[in-house]
């Protein structure tokens, strides 16, 4: 029977009881959702005892901080939610770390990851100061492994600690299009089982750009920036695995080499068929360096809207702008906005100082430039709420109206904190005062970020991203499977009286709001999700808001699976034209495993057209997978013969669980596999279904592989196709979301779980 939930609760609660809300040493939880705001409340508050506040002003600005939370208007990063007043509290997400060009140097970084990550923190790192492979290594006479070596250290450090974090470990690797390893970068991430832990992000400069307008036939030179030899590269080289040797000099060139246009349409290949890499337009990015004399900003977070020096970390909150509309007004409560921005501001300097840094040089770096990152969510609410659709010129004019307002306030909070308590301690080789003459407290104070979690708990679109989907179905740790309802459409249907089964019905369809009867035309129209909404204005959307942001703008623009490759290459100039600092794409199906189903599926299924099975082969081949369980071990066996996959067998190896459920499942999936239903079906329906031995033994911080026996075969019939695939099926990919193995959506550069709340952001 499905079951209907009101406004997204029930994913708030799973999400807070999972990742926010404190636990005993038994993993029982032992806080309420207003204990938790309160204990990040007063930790906050409390760090201006520091600045001369009496015990009555920090009681009063905490009261202030918790209705601020509260009433969901205002939320900090996760970190700070989750760590806030506990004891050695990291209460930062974003962290750049310096990746030098020595043993000692690499591997230190790999520590601070480790240290990092293990507080919750997202890690950024700029590969491209690291020599190219086959380079010469004086101290040994040898050759160097290249960066994309070195950056599979830093995943594997990332998949060894993220079991024992709140969060898993997220992490951006940049390289610039310069660096001789350029293509081997760009082309990380082409196998789907490398990097899953990584966003990519090539660093493209202003003058390639203008190469590629002038000149897009010219070979492309890149630099050895050890020797500051220039060289191209063939076009006979492994575009995934070359070395410096194989390249030739820049200025004798023989043989046909790669030319700026044939780079970039790698790039725009790559990011078409699995969203990666993006592109980060880092000279952009530098012209907003608050802090030049203190070097060059190379790499940002793990979602890209952080821009960061080395060694440098900030802090982010986001205020729920859907909370200022006027009902019935078309407009904003700017007064009650300008006294939140105000108060936020103030609570995220606080955060500066409360936060325990991993590592001294974090700690020196981030109180010298005190950085925060004061951003929004629930834009695209605030849209509906406005009668405004998002794309639209109205949408676009909102957009930086809001952000100027936004940056204007905060820009004067932050002085005003600077007038009480000094500016930060780099601000006399600043911009801010060589350029401005302006005392400051922070160094940047603005940021859009992807808000995946926060803005579940808050219950309201994410960041500035369209709202994402109306409706979706969720399963139960019982295996109940029931519907969700975007919290604002349940509110305003609830209110205005016109949610009923039909409109349900319909909104799960996918059908649009303007063809469903019952909802009010003024506010179907002014309802448009991301997939309705077309790249251009995905891409005007966040260059309207990078105008009057300092740091960045995490957004993801969304395609349909028909989208071509020269989309993604207006889509990536257009946001080049438009001074965006950085661009990610996301086309719909090229993650989530729908290539895998295409495998010798349309043919079956004709044939056999689901009348009956196909009769069992004498002779059958396949795999056997091993699966730790809550009950035991698992072992499955998926078979194929001449015409595709056609059985699965599971057998238990150790007493308990539940063998002839087991068996049965087993049996009718063979028989629809031999009756021609598609793999990709089977796995859809059996994904992410959870026994109850699982949660209890994940609980107890047992290593479990798997959510139950289904689960378990839906792997089994998943790693079955992906290691089967063709090797020119190069894009296909699964994300899956590791708590309860339900397709995982992009949002902002997150990876997003609708299930259960899980996000892997930085």
């Amino acid at each position: 029977m499905t079951t209907y939930k009101k406004h997204g609760a029930s994913l708030r609660g799973t999400l807070l009881r999972q990742r926010y809300l404190l636990k005993d040493a038994e993993g029982r939880v032992i806080e309420t959702l207003r204990k938790m705001l309160m204990r990040v409340a007063k930790a906050v508050a409390g760090v201006e005892v520091d600045y001369g506040a009496s015990e009555t002003e920090i009681r009063n600005l905490a009261r202030k901080f918790f209705r601020l939370m509260r009433r969901r208007i205002f939320l900090p990063n996760s970190p700070a939610l989750m760590n806030a007043g506990r004891e050695n509290g990291m209460c930062c997400a974003c962290f750049v770390l310096p990746v030098e060009d020595s043993i000692d140097d690499i591997f230190n970084a790999v520590k601070q990851t480790a240290l990092v990550q293990k507080a919750g923190g997202g890690t950024g790192f700029a590969f491209d100061s690291l020599r190219p492979t086959g380079d010469i290594v004086a101290s040994s006479g040898g050759t160097t492994s290249g960066p994309v070596s070195f950056m599979r250290v830093f995943a594997e450090t990332t998949m060894a600690i993220q079991q024992g974090a709140h969060r898993r470990g997220a992490n951006m690797a940049m390289c610039s299009i310069n660096h001789p390893d350029i293509l081997n970068f760009i082309n990380a991430k082409k196998e789907s089982s490398q990097f899953t832990n990584f966003n990519l992000s090539v660093k493209i400069t202003d003058s390639f750009m203008q190469s590629l307008a002038d000149s897009p036939n010219q070979p492309h030179i890149v630099t050895n920036q050890r020797t500051n030899r220039r060289y191209c590269i063939p076009k006979n080289v492994n575009p995934s695995n070359y070395a410096l040797q194989e390249l030739v000099c820049a200025d004798e060139v023989s043989v046909p080499c790669y030319n700026h246009q044939e780079i970039w349409d790698l790039i725009i290949k790559n990011a078409h068929g699995s969203g990666e890499p993006g592109i980060c337009f880092i000279d952009r990015v530098n012209e907003d360096n608050p802090t030049p004399s203190l070097g060059r900003i190379e790499a940002t977070n793990p979602c890209g809207e952080q821009p960061l020096l080395a060694n440098e970390s900030c802090n982010l909150g986001s205020i729920n702008i859907s909370r200022f509309v006027i009902p019935g007004i078309a407009d904003v409560q700017w007064d009650l906005l300008e006294q939140t921005v105000k108060l936020a501001v103030r609570f995220l300097d606080n955060v500066v100082d409360l936060t325990h840094y991993p590592t001294e040089q974090i700690r020196a770096r981030s109180l010298g430039n005190r950085k925060i990152g004061l951003g929004i969510m629930g834009f695209a609410d605030a849209l509906v709420l406005l009668g405004i659709r998002y794309d639209s010129d109205e949408a676009l004019a909102f957009a930086s109206r809001i952000s100027g307002f936004i940056q204007h306030h905060a820009h004067k909070a932050s002085q005003e904190l600077a007038d009480l308590r000094g500016s930060f301690p780099n601000w006399t080789t600043s911009t801010w005062y060589k350029q401005h003459s302006q005392p400051m407290r922070n160094a940047a104070i603005t940021t859009i970020a992807p808000t995946g979690s926060i803005s579940i708990i808050a219950g309201c679109s994410s960041g500035i991203e369209p709202i994402y989907s109306l409706a979706y179905r969720r399963r139960g740790l019982d295996g109940q499977e029931f519907i969700e309802f975007h919290p604002l459409l349940g509110r305003m249907g609830q209110s205005g009286g016109w949610m009923n089964d039909n409109v349900r019905n319909a909104l799960l369809e996918g059908i649009r709001t303007t063809e469903i009867a019952d909802i009010p035309k003024d506010i179907a129209e002014a309802i448009v999700t991301a997939h309705e909404v077309a790249p251009a204005w995905h891409v005007r959307m966040q260059a309207a808001f990078q105008e009057n942001i300092d740091n960045g703008v995490s957004k993801t623009v969304n395609l349909p699976s028909e989208a071509s490759v020269a989309d993604v290459d207006k889509i990536f100039r257009q946001a080049f034209k438009l001074r965006c600092k950085g661009i990610t794409v996301y086309r719909d199906g090229s993650r989530n495993g729908q290539t895998l189903s295409a495998t010798s599926n349309s043919k079956t299924s004709a044939e056999f057209n689901g009348k009956s099975p196909r009769p069992r082969s004498r002779v059958t081949s396949g795999k056997t997978f091993k699966f730790r369980m809550g009950c035991g071990t698992l072992f499955v066996t998926v078979n194929r013969d001449e015409k595709g996959l056609c059985e699965v067998f599971a057998n238990l190896g150790k007493a308990g669980g539940c063998p002839s459920q087991s068996e049965a499942t087993c049996r009718a999936v063979s028989t629809a596999l031999r009756s021609g239903v598609a793999p990709q079906e089977l796995i859809e329906q059996l994904r992410g279904i959870r026994c109850l031995s699982a949660a209890r033994a994940r609980k107890n911080g047992n290593n479990i592989d798997v959510l139950s026996c289904p689960d378990a075969i839906a792997k089994a019939i998943e790693e079955t196709l992906g290691n089967s695939k063709p090797k020119t099926d190069e894009f296909s990919v699964a994300k899956l979301c590791p708590d309860c193995g339900h397709p995982l959506r992009p949002d902002s550069g997150c990876l997003v779980c609708q299930n259960c709340g899980y996000n892997k952001c930085g």
